[in-house]
């Protein structure tokens, strides 16, 4: 029942259209020449049985044209006055032209013709006020053909630049995707780089030991060896797939930055006249170093957009854990610029959460209650790590 229900504009349409042809009619009764028939309740009846298609011309269009000729022939031919269906025609004509499909508004024009021509000719009335209501109804229509031409125009910008973002979101989230494959390597390189060298230092000692003929030993030494081929084709494999990330350009990178290296975000702030005060009481330094990095690449990203977008002059990093998770904020104390352009869905929060997610945990960001704007992050500590430790 509400689908078919007309808006509220096209009821009002309606009501307007046959007050305004009720007034024309007691108008031009009331100054034009006798030898027309006087307002009369069939007139208004009629007027208004013009008016009443209106309100469903946004679902019918051409039904609706073809309504409003039904009814005003018998009106021109009654020869009340001609004028006063005037109202319901130009907005008949306009609803064709703005709601009727290709190639519907050619014919819709024809029809909108013939809604003039053939009371004219039937009514006898003069020439020159037929071709008058002739050209305002196609004033109406060609402003209907605009307003839908226009109307396609805007909603073929908007979906290009949606599709621009979209594809901008992807394109970032693939660099983000990269980077943080980079960050990973390192850190993995380095693990298993420890890993080949320990295993290669073992099997080389346990063989210059002189119980050779030790089967155990021999079994020993073997596994070691094998361990550090393994880790050794597993470098070269992390490394074939970075270069493919990186399109077969990648360049030997430094080792990834960590929460040890939390002092340098704080003076690079400080430079930029944002005091950062750090609260990490009860973190472990020994971190393992998936979250630690990830860590230190939320912490920077945040504090990179307070420096960029917001007036804070003070931000708080807060580093909290327990055997399970290492809990993140970053929370400023201003409100964000007046020319920022950062976007409510901006490409930096995307990446820290696609960094957060990466590890198996989550993040989110928004206006605190301070004011200011606030980034909280949970990442999981590993199984493994919580037991040694």
């Amino acid at each position: 029942m509400t689908a078919l229900r007309p808006p509220v504009a096209d009821r009002l349409l309606a009501a307007g259209s046959f007050a305004l042809g009720v007034v024309m009619a007691f108008t031009l009764q009331a100054v034009t020449a006798e030898d027309e028939r006087g307002v009369d309740l069939g007139a208004l009846a009629l007027l208004a049985a013009m008016s009443a298609p209106l309100l469903a011309r946004r679902r019918w269009p051409i039904f609706v044209v073809l309504a409003v000729l039904a009814v005003s022939t018998p009106y021109h031919l009654l020869d009340y006055p001609h004028e006063a269906t005037m109202p319901a025609l130009v907005v008949a004509a306009f609803t064709a032209a703005r709601y009727s499909e290709r190639p519907r508004p050619g014919y819709a024009a024809l029809v909108v013709l013939a809604t003039v021509v053939l009371p004219a000719v039937a009514a006898s009335g003069a020439l020159g006020d037929a071709l008058l209501g002739v050209g305002w109804l196609f004033m109406a229509f060609f402003a209907g053909l605009t307003v839908r031409f226009y109307g396609n125009w805007t909603a073929a910008v908007t979906a290009r630049l949606e599709q621009e973002r979209a594809d901008e979101i992807e394109r970032r989230v693939a660099e983000e995707r990269v980077l943080i494959a980079a960050e990973l390597h390192d850190v993995l390189a380095h693990g298993l780089a420890v890993a080949n060298v320990q295993a290669s230092v073992a099997a080389h000692l346990i063989d210059q030991q002189a119980e050779r003929g030790d089967a155990s030993l021999r079994e020993l030494s073997g596994t070691l060896h094998q361990l550090s081929d393994t880790s050794r084709a597993t470098l070269h494999e992390l490394r074939a797939v970075l270069d493919v990330l990186h399109g077969g350009e990648a360049e030997p990178a430094g080792p990834a930055p960590h929460l040890g290296e939390l002092q340098r975000l704080v003076e690079t702030a400080g430079a930029a006249d944002v005091q950062v005060e750090v609260e990490a009481d009860g973190v472990s330094d020994e971190l393992p170093s998936t979250v630690s990095v990830v860590a230190y690449r939320i912490i920077q990203e945040s504090l990179t957009n307070v420096v960029r977008h917001s007036t804070a002059t003070h931000a708080i990093v807060r580093l909290d854990q327990d055997d399970h998770r290492l809990r993140i904020a970053v929370v400023d104390d201003g409100p964000a610029r007046a020319d920022s352009t950062v976007a409510p869905a901006g490409f930096g929060i995307l990446g820290m959460t696609g960094r957060a997610q990466a590890v198996g945990g989550e993040l989110s960001a928004g206006p605190d209650e301070s004011g200011g704007f606030a980034v909280r992050a949970s990442l999981p500590l590993p199984r493994t790590w919580r037991v040694s430790s």
